[in-house]
């Protein structure tokens, strides 16, 4: 059994590269393995490894001088989440390609999830805004929650015209683990919403599942960025599937990547249709894997994940 830690800090970072060498350091000693992202406003990270080598991770952490009490969300895993281990500067720790429009420690005000449930029970008139990529939203998301228009989260800027309906009410934003609507709500703010009505779900959907999983207002599964894809919220045998497969239009909640390497879309398929249509989202792309070098290398899940923010 794996244990994965999501976390992630806002807060000023004197000398990122100086963190990264440390990150990698002590990642390399505890044999953690995952992605890592620290920027002069902060870090955005997710670590798997061994429960022992996760709580010594945590102790170091909590310790640092910059990262200490960070809200830590751990899970579990049956499979090694990460192939290696990837500690990396940026200018960004969540890509957006807006950070000169925005100050990021301009941000919208946290709600915990249990002002947030109790919110949702009262039927709050509120907006839910899902600021994760649309293809997450297709798996599972916030009842009554507004589809992103957005296939990348860096699109976001460029969407904004989109979510000026929402202006002058109440908007609540949630996305995995918290991290991508700090950044969100920052833009927001840079464009005229109101900071009295503008909240963000503090620690995401994760730490709501951990309370409200089996009896809350989320439906489906939680997209992750590691091999295990999809996380169940529900953990019932009344959860609910609502993503569809491409073809059979079937309940599906299992994303494969398409065997053209060429091609190597993100696409919901169930194992039937899989077999069938060879892994492929399209008639072209069948065509194409005739030649055995379009070929896909095969991959361990054979899942593989391109883009991601948490």
């Amino acid at each position: 059994m794996y244990h994965v830690l999501l976390y992630y800090k806002i807060v000023r970072v004197g000398n990122p590269s100086k963190e990264v060498l440390l990150q990698r350091e002590i990642c390399t000693a505890l044999q953690l393995k995952g992605r890592i992202l620290i920027a002069d406003h902060g870090i955005n990270g997710t670590v798997g490894g061994s429960k022992a080598s996760i709580d010594l991770y945590r102790a170091y952490m909590n310790q640092h001088h910059v990262f200490k009490d960070i809200d830590f969300k751990e899970s579990t895993s049956d499979v090694d989440p990460f192939p290696t281990l990837s500690v990396k500067a940026r200018k960004e720790i969540v890509t957006t390609d807006a950070l000169p429009t925005m100050n990021i420690f301009q941000r919208g005000k946290h709600v915990d999830r249990d002002t947030f449930h109790d919110w949702l029970v009262r039927g709050e008139d509120m907006v839910l805004l899902d600021m994760r990529n649309d293809y997450e939203w297709a798996i599972g998301r916030f009842i009554g929650s507004v589809c992103p228009p957005i296939k990348y989260f860096r699109d976001l800027k460029d969407s904004m015209d989109f979510y000026e309906q929402f202006k002058g009410k109440k908007i609540v934003m949630y996305c995995t683990g918290g991290v991508r609507c700090e950044p969100a709500s920052a833009l927001f703010l840079s464009r005229g919403f109101d900071p009295a009505n503008l909240y963000q779900l503090d620690g995401g959907i994760v730490k709501y599942a951990e309370k409200y999983g089996n009896a809350g207002y989320y439906e489906g599964k939680c997209f992750v960025f590691d091999e295990r894809m999809a996380v169940p919220v529900n953990t019932t045998e009344h959860a609910k599937i609502i993503g569809a497969c491409l073809y059979c239009q079937q309940p599906c909640d299992v994303y494969r990547n398409c065997a053209n390497k060429y091609c190597n879309r993100l696409f919901l398929s169930c194992e039937s249709c899989t077999i069938q249509k060879e892994n492929t989202c399209s008639l072209d792309c069948r065509e194409q894997i005739k030649d055995i070098r379009n070929v896909r290398p095969a991959h361990a899940s054979d899942i593989r994940v391109l883009h991601r923010n948490k």
